[in-house]
């Protein structure tokens, strides 16, 4: 009986186990097979022929990717592939707690505290941008975009109009104050930048992978990125087998129990 009944649980435990890891591990197989088998472009003119005779899925090594129109917005002197501008104001808020004291009266309050909330935003985008000199539309590509590190001289001090008129504010860490209630920060995309990308290359295009919206961009190079979906892959299959491990365990576990059940009644 014992050992029907560790069968029983290793068969329901083990049933779990596949079900919910065995998706995974295939999914995860897969995935690294996919960018195993990809096509390599380490320099520009590699890439050109990969693209020439349709190689389709490909990983591009540190793409020089850049805008020929750069944008800016009015108060700032720089230029840049993507500019946006947060602004957040420093608001009070009141909450209510309740407090008992040794005789158990209880007491209501009042706090009043306040936070920085953010209040929109504004942004500006190159329409294109050519990696490798290929031009592509720069909603095709996911790029980073870094915190803009403020300095005085990245304003415009000739700014007649706006919330930046004759910069009557003051620069804090990375936030702009145009008093002590509002203050502004940037996130950036510069004009030239290079990221290792994972894209489709055909008919004379640079496109997203399949069932991707955008063009992936790495800060690693290709085989960083390959290995990288191997680790997982690898770490998925080792899930697996802790998953079987444990099967085996609490089937042990059950025949333990069992001798030990009839080992008291007998008691």
């Amino acid at each position: 009986m014992r050992y029907v009944l560790a069968l029983i649980a290793v068969f329901v435990t083990g049933s779990i186990g596949y079900v919910l890891s065995n998706d995974y591990v295939s999914e995860r197989s897969q995935q690294a097979t996919y960018y195993q088998t990809m096509q390599v472009a380490n320099d520009k003119a590699r890439m050109e022929y990969l693209m020439k005779t349709g190689a389709g899925r490909t990983g591009i090594n540190w793409a020089t990717i850049k805008t020929d129109k750069p944008v800016s917005l009015d108060e700032l002197t720089g230029q840049y592939q993507l500019i946006k501008r947060t602004k957040e104001e420093y608001t009070m808020h009141t909450r209510t707690y309740t407090t008992t004291d040794s005789k158990g009266h209880s007491t209501t309050h009042m706090e009043t505290y306040w936070t920085w909330d953010y209040a929109g935003s504004e942004s500006k985008q190159s329409e294109n941008v050519f990696i490798d000199g290929v031009k592509t539309k720069s909603s095709k590509i996911d790029l980073p975009t870094k915190d803009l590190k403020l300095k005085k001289k990245m304003f415009n001090n000739k700014i007649t109009y706006g919330i930046f008129f004759k910069h009557e504010g003051w620069i804090s860490g990375n936030d702009y104050y145009t008093d002590s209630y509002t203050r502004y920060s940037y996130e950036y995309t510069p004009v030239i930048t290079k990221y290792t990308i994972f894209a489709n290359l055909k008919n004379k295009q640079i496109l997203p992978l399949k069932n991707e919206s955008m063009i992936e961009t790495y800060d690693k190079s290709v085989s960083q990125v390959k290995n990288q979906y191997n680790q997982t892959a690898r770490n998925a299959k080792k899930s697996y087998i802790i998953v079987v491990v444990i099967s085996i365990v609490v089937g042990l576990v059950v025949i333990f129990t069992y001798d030990r059940l009839q080992f008291d009644d007998l008691n």
